[in-house]
């Protein structure tokens, strides 16, 4: 009982008013009754039982409280963490929306493009189908036939003052702000969206359209309804000027309309914002050239747009090369090729991929070739057909067929022309029409061959093209100047026709390095040695570092029986062009006329590492070998030869060689 009692008292400590006064009385009693000190009395004994069962009922009704409290401690928990998760779910979708409307903001920060907004039209003329939404679209496909055109320019986007970038759309008024309404506003707010806007009116002999953008006049153009989209094209073409000039000039010139690409390049030039001006004097320096056949226009223009670390420099380059090659100043050419080579491997901001990765090619294929080094330039000339980046067409190929051929390597170079036939190219090389420029390299393929009557047949076909075309293009007229008469009349000496060579290559520049080798190669052929002499001095002061003027002194002296003379320049040849197996071949040649047999066959082995495939160096080493006693090593030389190209005298050659 007392056990009972002091749990009960514990427990209920805290009972308020008439339960915990009740309940201390009957524990007073209880106790007394334990003590002895109260009698037995049956309504106390039933109090005390009441005062029991009571205690007990209260005692039930506080564990069950106990646990409903503890229910309601842990829900009130529960609610307190799921508040809690809803503040943070709050919060995390403030800030997704705060990111959101910043990433929003940013992109259309950095948006560029063009919205046309519907055309206003006559109400006649929209109920036949040409609505205000159909002549924007309409119009849309003009600029986008132009921005197309133009888009492997050599510059990237981001280059441009005004660029447009890819998006291009007729934009529909929206009722109610949208996602889309807002994106469009902030475009509108914070990037550098362009916007058009045209109507198009009733006139007494059709309609009038016209289309304007920003704060340019717009331009109207007037004619029938059925000329529709002709005033459309032309009112395009209006918008494109205005906004991409750049653009503009070179879709103009692609297409043939040189006099109104000078205008707008020009004009770009000279009055446009201070970041167009160093890309329009590149162009227009490439245009002077390439168009006009101007050379000190290209070259002026090219210095007043040079801006070394830019990709319009290396474009200022470019024109500065192409004038040096069509004005036949060779030592002017290789030394800015060297510096395109090294400029067009670094990828600069400013230049497009393409641009990039094509210059980089050519700029050394074309060194390499000016250089002699016929091996390396055809290389890279290949590559540019087989790049991912840049697809050079028949260009390529054409060029490593030319350079196959100068470099003693015919069937490499029928190789290449397979090649050059197989891949469309919608323009060759320096925009010469008919399909010409493939006479070039057959020309050298049938030089080697010592078939110099058709090589002349071939030099003849491509000049006519470049006589029928050069009104249209002058540079036609350099090109016949500095390559194709050179060609000719070192074709007619070679048949025989002195009189005619002289006569022609009398008509070439004297300040063109290949018209002065030609020159000499002439005078040689007449036997002329001091006139010969002159001429391949005079080459070798203008241009004192390429190795050809050499090479070709050393072999007009071996000619005219001189070997010691020979060898004195084509030391230098070798100096000049390390890569270049003519010197040492005809420097062999040289010692084998000396009779110093053992050195000439060192030499014929040093340009059979340059150039293995070809057959009369490989004839002349077996030849050596022969008169060394090595009989066995000169068998194998002259098999060698007698498997590769040679001409019918050298033919002659070898069989007697092979049969004394």
């Amino acid at each position: 009982m007392a056990e009972f009692v002091e749990e009960a008292e514990g427990e209920f400590a805290g009972l308020p008013g008439a339960a915990s006064a009740g309940f201390g009385a009957a524990v007073e009693l209880a106790l007394d009754r334990k003590r002895g000190k109260a009698k037995v009395d049956a309504e106390l004994d039933a109090y005390l039982r009441e005062q029991t069962r009571l205690v007990q009922m209260q005692a039930e009704h506080l564990r069950e409280q106990r646990g409903l409290t503890l229910s309601r401690l842990r829900w009130g928990r529960f609610g307190d963490r799921m508040k809690a998760l809803l503040q943070i779910m709050t919060a995390l979708a403030g800030v997704a929306a705060a990111a959101l409307v910043a990433t929003m903001a940013w992109e259309a920060h950095e948006a560029h493009g063009l919205a046309i907004e519907a055309f206003s039209v006559p109400p006649d003329l929209a109920r036949t189908g040409l609505t205000g939404q159909v002549a924007a679209s309409r119009f849309l496909d003009k600029l986008q036939v132009l921005q197309t055109a133009t888009a492997k320019s050599d510059r990237p986007n981001q280059s441009y003052s005004s660029d447009w970038g890819r998006d291009f759309k007729v934009e529909i008024a929206d009722t109610g702000l949208t996602f889309s309404e807002f994106d469009r506003l902030l475009r509108e707010r914070l990037g550098h969206v362009s916007h058009v806007t045209g109507e198009v009116v009733a006139t007494p002999t059709g309609i009038a359209l016209t289309a304007r953008m920003g704060d340019a006049p717009p331009k109207t153009f007037t004619g029938p309804v059925a000329a529709f989209d002709e005033l459309a094209r032309q009112a395009a073409e209006a918008v494109y000027r205005d906004s991409q000039p750049y653009r503009y000039a070179e879709y103009l010139d692609n297409v043939g309309r040189w006099d109104e690409a000078f205008q707008v390049i020009s004009d770009l030039a000279t009055n446009g914002p201070p970041g167009e001006r160093g890309w329009a004097y590149a162009k227009w320096a490439v245009m002077d050239i390439t168009d006009h056949g101007d050379p000190a226009a290209a070259l002026r223009h090219a210095a007043l747009g040079r801006s070394p670390g830019k990709g319009s420099d290396i474009s200022d380059q470019i024109a500065i090369v192409n004038t040096s090659v069509w004005t036949g100043h060779e030592e002017a050419d290789l030394t800015y090729s060297k510096n395109l080579a090294a400029d067009a491997q670094k990828r600069l901001p400013d230049t497009s991929e393409i641009f990039y990765s094509s210059n980089k090619l050519l700029a050394r294929a074309w060194l390499s070739f000016l250089e002699a080094d016929y091996k390396g330039s055809s290389a890279w000339w290949t590559q540019t057909s087989s790049d991912t980046q840049f697809a050079g067409g028949a260009l390529g190929p054409l060029m490593a067929a030319s350079a196959d051929a100068l470099g003693h390597d015919l069937p490499a170079a029928r190789k290449a022309m397979t090649l050059a036939t197989e891949t469309s190219d919608s323009e060759l090389a320096w925009h010469i029409a008919g399909g010409a420029f493939p006479a070039l390299p057959r020309y050298w393929m049938l030089a080697e061959l010592g078939q110099w009557d058709k090589a002349l047949a071939e030099a003849q076909a491509f000049d006519a093209v470049l006589e029928a075309e050069k009104a249209k293009r002058p540079v036609y007229g350099l090109m016949q100047q500095v390559l194709s008469w050179p060609l000719e009349a070192l074709a007619l000496a070679r048949t025989g026709d002195v009189t005619g060579a002289q006569a022609l290559i009398g008509e070439t520049p004297l300040d063109c390095y290949p018209c002065l080798r030609v020159r000499g190669q002439v005078a040689a052929r007449a036997h002329d040695w001091p006139a010969a002499e002159r001429w391949f001095a005079e080459a070798v002061r203008q241009a004192p570092s390429p190795p050809l003027a050499y090479a070709e002194w050393g072999r007009m002296r071996l000619d005219k029986g001189d070997p010691d003379g020979a060898i004195a320049v084509l030391r230098t040849a070798v100096a000049k062009g390390p890569r270049f197996a003519d010197p040492p071949q005809i420097w062999g040649e040289a010692l084998m006329a000396k009779g110093d047999v053992a050195a000439a066959s060192q030499k014929f082995a040093e340009a059979a590492k340059l150039a293995p495939s070809w057959g009369r160096n490989h004839l002349k080493a077996g030849e050596a070998l022969t008169r060394l006693g090595r009989a066995e090593a000169a068998r194998t030389e002259l098999r060698t030869a007698g498997g590769l190209d040679l001409t019918a005298a050298e033919r002659a050659e070898l069989a007697a060689a092979l049969h004394p």
